[in-house]
């Protein structure tokens, strides 16, 4: 059990399987019995104070040794740092501690709001992606500029001006197929309230570039 196992700041899961051996019997620790109950005590490493004592759960039917627990109920509510978890099995009103203790870094929860972004989509000559000039995207008025997109957060491209007649901006995934999730188009490019939104899915695979529907990529760019 020397591993250490990486958590982030108020996280629930994962769950974490233990099996637990008998060393005498050189056998699995039969925890099958209703009277048998494994705790696992989560401390601050070097600390004293016991923060949450977790109620283990059987994996199977208990005779193979395996059990399981989580984070829940504010467990992982504490500041950044080292933890350790001493495993307590109580069998038929006797207790026993397991000495190998676990291990647990507790990171920071690097929680990135999501955020709405309008761009005003024009069209005009500049370099192409992937050589040559010709009609590009231009979005805030800088010339087809490669994107990142952030998971949670929407984006839109504005394609009311009349530059962007017949010039249909969309998204392509990894392998080149037009990508659909999360993306809404309103009305016709070069028109009056014409635009395409798109809210980045919070997991899943993501667009990897935009581009033109008509005259394809190079009136666009990356997005990572």
């Amino acid at each position: 059990m020397a591993d250490v196992i990486r958590l982030v700041k108020g996280d629930e899961l994962p769950n974490i399987i233990l099996t637990l051996t008998d060393d005498v019997a050189n056998a699995p620790f039969d925890v099958s019995p209703s009277s048998t109950i494994v705790r696992v005590k989560f401390k601050l490493v070097g600390g004293a104070t016991t923060l949450s004592t977790i109620t283990c759960t059987n994996l199977t039917d208990g005779t193979d040794g395996k059990v399981q627990f989580n984070f829940a109920n504010g467990v992982l509510d504490v500041d950044p740092g080292e933890y350790q978890g001493e495993i307590h099995i109580e069998q038929n009103g006797n207790f026993q501690t397991v000495y190998d203790v676990l291990r647990f870094r507790v990171r920071e929860n690097f929680v990135v709001t999501p955020t709405t972004t309008t761009y005003t989509v024009t069209v005009a000559s500049g370099n192409l992606y992937g050589g040559g000039t010709g009609s590009v995207f231009y979005l805030n008025g800088v010339s087809n500029p490669t994107l990142t997109f952030v998971r949670g957060s929407t984006y839109i491209f504005d394609q009311s001006d009349n530059t962007n007649n017949n010039h249909p901006l969309h998204f392509k995934d990894a392998s080149g197929n037009q990508y659909t999730t999360g993306v809404t188009v309103v009305g016709t490019p070069g028109q009056a309230g014409a635009k395409t939104t798109i809210i980045v899915p919070t997991s899943g695979a993501l667009p990897t570039q935009y581009y033109c529907t008509v005259h394809g990529n190079g009136m666009g760019n990356l997005i990572s």
